[in-house]
């Protein structure tokens, strides 16, 4: 059958019917469409599997890069980029992304320090191509970048530094008050690149510093607050002088010369015996009259005075006398008397000491001023009788010997409660204003108390009055604290230079004043929570070198212990119980720091870290052991580099 091309009858040339029938004909057209689309869908997915290998890879890169910079951050001391700082940060690249991993090309990590804290770490690679290299792309590029710094919100820093005795001891050579004087220098250094970033920009990084050991020094401030917050009488253990000697005294008033009284040897005599009885000298024959007599006292009393003056004192021989002429001749004296009358008056002297708690106005030495104070009554007069303190003695009798004492700054707490025992919990009993650190005082059981060692008296346990007692003058008072403040390096290491060793251990003393000072309310709200529109973080550094250590017999924070009992409420505590009650006391407040948001980090240098102490960190990371000067500077390089932020910027 012929198919004919448009006319009935026609037949198509043969060549020509073939080509028409296969334009008409779509049934192989998929096949050449797929064909042609291979190239470019190979080049499609090549394209995609080498992306992913360089997309994983890079993430690889950049994670590795991020631990290398925070690495290289946290080993950078004093902001300098040194040999120690690019081989950490190198190395941590190195561990988290190990040379040829995904067939990268090998590359060194390049580490800089673009600006002021902060550690920059970079890295240039190529990652080998598979499919695409039919396309004529052989390698991808990977760059990766990453910055870490110290990033500070506001940031206060309190210093409780125990600069008890031993810390004059050596330690692996080196006496520990210098090892502590290089690690506060240390952790100064550390965080200085932060504080001048921090105050570009408007904000502050401040440190305060408490010294503490038998109490703290902490008068001044106090006293810059409000002289109020401090009491104007305060009890101490002293002594007081017994003015209950009445003694009589006569005050002579002596009149003027009378006139001369004429006296007549009763024989003549020699010029030469004249001359000595003018003059009432002895001679053979005569004996001297009396020159003074009458009273006792308030009887009147004369003196008589004699002259062998010619014209006024002797004459022998005298006109009209008896015996004129010859070796031997009458003699005559005169002599001038003069009366002295009294009038009586009384003063009271003292018998001695009574020692005993007396009642002491010290509202003139609260404010730094001297007074001065009887040191002993042996020649005392006073004109009215009674009990004195040694004040009241220096300013009311005559003839004592006296001395000046000026407030060196060191306190007795105000009022607590004897009822803290190791039993006790973390709840703060009311009347323990001690430990309210926020309480402003409006009441004499409030207000704090400076210590008066110069006239404060220890004396047997559980007496109230005795003859006798030991004198506290020589008492520990530590190195003034200082409240929250930017400092610059000079004043830095002047302060720490001037901390010395003195006193006993006494935990909860330093951590009082410490918690106090670092406040966001109290007498000195330092440490606000918010400043130019950040927040502020709070940190308290505890550092010891030794355990609870207290006795009965000082002359501490709290008054003598033996006579006051103002913790136990014995005369005569153990000094297990008397540091068990103590160290509860440090536990509540380490508590009511934690309350206010500080993070506590606590250092045993040279010494355990007891159970308390370990307890007292804000966690297991912040309690440490250290046990000796490089140690210990590292210590503090460390939590420098802690309280910091450590984040990567980049």
């Amino acid at each position: 059958m012929q198919i004919k091309n448009g006319r009935s009858g026609a037949t198509a040339p043969h060549g020509k019917g073939f080509l028409t029938r296969l334009a008409r004909d779509v049934r192989g057209n998929t096949l050449a469409i797929v064909g042609a689309a291979l190239v470019p869908l190979a080049a499609m997915i090549g394209s995609g599997v080498d992306m992913s290998r360089a997309y994983m890879a890079k993430t690889r890169l950049q994670s590795a890069c991020d631990a290398a910079a925070l690495a290289g951050r946290r080993v950078m001391q004093n902001d300098t980029l040194d040999a120690t700082v690019t081989n950490e940060a190198r190395r941590f690249f190195n561990f988290n992304y190990p040379q040829g991993l995904y067939n990268v090309a090998a590359f060194t990590p390049n580490v800089t320090r673009p600006s002021t804290g902060t550690v920059r770490v970079t890295a240039s690679t190529t990652i080998p191509t598979t499919i695409m290299k039919m396309f004529g792309f052989n390698s991808l590029p990977l760059d990766v970048s990453c910055d870490a710094s110290l990033s500070f919100v506001n940031t206060d820093i309190m210093l409780v530094l125990d600069v008890t005795g031993s810390m004059g001891d050596p330690l692996s050579g080196t006496d520990k008050i210098v090892s502590l004087r290089d690690a506060v220098m240390a952790l100064y250094d550390e965080l200085k690149p932060t504080q001048d970033q921090l105050e570009a920009n408007g904000l502050r990084l401040r440190y305060g510093i408490v010294p503490y050991s038998t109490t703290v020094n902490v008068g001044a401030l106090i006293r810059a607050a409000s002289p109020n917050y401090l009491a104007d009488n305060v009890e101490y253990q002293a002594r007081v002088a017994q003015f209950d000697q009445h003694i009589a005294e006569y005050n002579g008033t002596t009149g003027s010369p009378q006139s001369p009284v004429n006296q007549t040897y009763g024989s003549a005599i020699s010029q030469s015996d004249c001359d000595k009885y003018g003059r009432n000298v002895s001679f053979s024959g005569f004996s001297p009259s009396a020159t003074s007599g009458g009273g006792p006292a308030p009887a009147l009393t004369w003196t008589r005075t004699f002259s062998n003056n010619e014209s006024t004192g002797v004459d022998w021989g005298w006109s009209g006398a008896p015996d004129t002429s010859g070796t031997n001749r009458s003699c005559r004296r005169r002599y001038v008397q003069t009366d002295t009358t009294y009038t009586t008056v009384y003063h009271w002297e003292s018998s001695g000491w009574s020692y005993e708690p007396e009642n002491i106005d010290v509202s003139s030495y609260k404010l730094g001023n001297a007074v001065t104070y009887a040191t002993s009554t042996s020649n005392a007069e006073s004109p009215i009788g009674g009990n004195f303190d040694p004040l009241e003695v220096a300013q009311n009798a005559a003839g004592e010997p006296t001395s000046s004492a000026t407030w060196n700054g060191c306190i007795e707490e105000r009022d607590t409660v004897d009822t803290i025992t190791t039993a006790s919990g973390y709840t703060i009993p009311a009347l323990a204003y001690d430990l309210d650190i926020n309480l402003i005082p409006s009441t004499d059981a409030q207000r704090w108390r400076p210590m008066f060692p110069a006239i404060t008296y220890r004396r047997s346990a559980g007496s109230s009055q005795s003859g006798s007692g030991t004198l506290m003058s020589g008492s520990a008072c530590p190195a003034q604290a200082r409240r929250l403040q930017a400092w610059t390096r000079a004043d830095m290491q002047s302060y720490v230079n001037g901390l010395n060793p003195v006193g006993s251990t006494y935990h909860d003393t330093g951590m009082i004043w410490g918690t106090r000072m670092i406040s966001n309310a109290g007498i000195f709200a330092d440490s606000p929570n918010v400043f130019n529109g950040m927040p502020v973080a709070r940190h308290i550094i505890f550092m010891s070198d030794g355990q609870m250590d207290t006795d009965s017999g000082n002359y501490a924070m709290y008054g003598i212990e033996q006579n006051q009992r103002r913790i136990s409420g014995q005369y005569s505590p153990s000094e297990s119980e008397l540091n068990g009650r103590h160290m509860q006391r440090f536990k509540m407040v380490c508590n009511a720091a934690k309350g206010l948001g500080a993070s506590i980090w606590v250092i045993a240098f040279g010494t355990t870290l007891s159970s308390e102490m370990q307890e007292c960190a804000s966690n297991t990371n912040q309690a440490s052991t250290i046990g000796n000067r490089d140690q210990l500077i590292a210590r503090f390089r460390q939590i420098g580099s802690n309280i910091g932020a450590l984040r990567l910027t980049q």
